[in-house]
């Protein structure tokens, strides 16, 4: 989104950036409850170690 917002900067697309990232984080939120109720205690262990947006840097 953000490449989107840098590439093509109009009016609109500044209007519409965080509407589409509020959007985009709902669905993630979403997709993560629906990953847990079916995978249930290993989708848990996985998300604790791996960040849900912004990668952590490498060791």
């Amino acid at each position: 989104m953000l490449g989107i917002l840098f590439q093509w900067p109009t009016l609109l697309t500044l209007a519409m950036f965080p509407v589409l990232v509020w959007m985009y984080v709902r669905l993630a939120r979403q997709e993560e409850r629906e990953a847990f109720a079916e995978l249930g205690e290993a989708y848990s262990d996985s998300a604790r170690r791996v960040p849900a947006f912004v990668p952590r840097p490498a060791h």
